[in-house]
């Protein structure tokens, strides 16, 4: 979600909201005029206080919204602040001010040019539906990685991937393999645009879950890639995870579990979406009574509201590192979460043939 990160966790935010708002009077409906000299179109939802604008040069929605310690509207990240006159008919005037910087003010002039919103008015198609136009791929800037290996972020309809550049041949097929992640069907775009009017009728907001890619281990053997999701308004609920690994040499995607045998997957494993990955699940028997003797955990020591932490079944991701593979369980802020890591010479007694011989390429590839 890029058009504002913390939006994951707004619905904690909506009382609070609500209560600072108070009793000011909410010009509910879509307007257009100038601020400045700038065409724009804002609009006020009067069931939850909040509200938006955007320059139509631009289509890019700014929050509004009230705070407890004055009568402005504020723009997010308090860029501006708006004074509004009460409305008179079906015009509505006020200034606008700068807080940073040199002071500047600025007239607003409106006009009411839809009302069939209600109360939900930044929902509606005079003013959300102006906001939206077919998704198309978008490109961002070139990130290095490491040395002669980078990637850009590709987004469309809030989803986002990866494109690799680096010296392996295979990396082209797992470009388009990585295309392949976008789900560009009508039905996940009206999704798509639906949740962004579900929010701006809410709290003025377009908001979108946030989805991320990025590659957390790039070798000349091996590539992995954690995509991330925190879906918008659900809080810690809402985050979820998968991680996602390549043979190099071959292009095919690969199960480091597999690397230590069969695995179960835990009942506590994070939701996955359309596209699934390789990087959790629960330990077998043999590889959890070896990594508890290696991190000098005893199971039987556990503290009671940390006990299903110690459990058989207990989630863990597993992830190469620069230096082992580590193996560690979500973090909920309770202290309990396991996490260890073994340098990859030291995981042979627990290591299959085929894993074995996957660390051993992982060795002289460092050497």
């Amino acid at each position: 979600m890029k058009s504002l990160h913390a939006l994951g966790g707004l619905f904690l935010l909506v009382p609070f909201m609500a209560r600072a708002a108070g009793t000011a009077e909410v010009p509910k409906g879509v307007w257009e005029g100038t601020l400045g000299t700038k065409a724009i179109v804002a609009c006020f939802n009067a069931e939850f206080p909040s509200g938006s604008y955007f320059y139509k040069q631009y289509k890019k929605a700014i929050p509004l919204s009230r705070v407890e310690k004055d009568s402005f509207w504020h723009e997010a990240g308090d860029t501006g602040l708006w004074s509004l006159d009460p409305a008179k008919g079906n015009t509505l005037t006020g200034t606008w001010k700068s807080v940073k910087g040199a002071p500047v003010t600025l007239p607003i002039r409106l006009d009411l040019s839809d009302a069939t919103g209600g109360d939900k008015a930044c929902g509606s198609d005079g003013y959300a539906g102006l906001l939206e136009t077919p998704p198309k791929i978008e490109t961002g800037k070139k990130e290095e990685f490491a040395p002669g290996r980078s990637f850009r972020r590709l987004r469309f309809a809030g989803q986002e991937t990866i494109e690799l550049s680096g010296p392996e041949p295979t990396l082209a097929a797992i470009n388009r393999e990585l295309r392949r992640d976008f789900d560009t069907s009508k039905d996940t775009i009206k999704e798509y645009f639906d949740k962004r009017r579900e929010f701006l009728g809410r709290v003025g907001v377009p908001a979108e879950d946030e989805n991320t890619a990025d590659p957390s281990y790039w070798s000349s053997q091996w590539l992995s890639i954690r995509n991330y999701t925190w879906a918008a308004g659900m809080g810690r609920n809402g985050i979820s995870w998968f991680h996602r690994t390549w043979d190099l040499q071959t292009g095919k995607q690969v199960d480091p579990w597999s690397w230590f045998g069969l695995r179960s997957l835990s009942k506590a494993r994070p939701a996955e979406g359309r596209l699934s990955g390789t990087g959790g699940g629960s330990m077998t028997p043999k590889l959890r009574r070896f990594l508890f003797r290696y991190a000098g955990i005893d199971a039987s020591k556990a503290e009671d509201s940390c006990r299903s932490n110690y459990e058989e079944d207990a989630y863990y991701d597993l992830t190469l590192e620069a230096k082992g593979m580590r193996f560690a369980q979500p973090a909920y802020g309770n202290g309990c979460e396991i996490e260890i890591e073994v340098p990859y010479a030291e995981l042979g007694p627990v290591l299959t043939p085929a894993g074995k011989a996957a660390v051993r390429r992982i060795l002289e590839s460092a050497n």
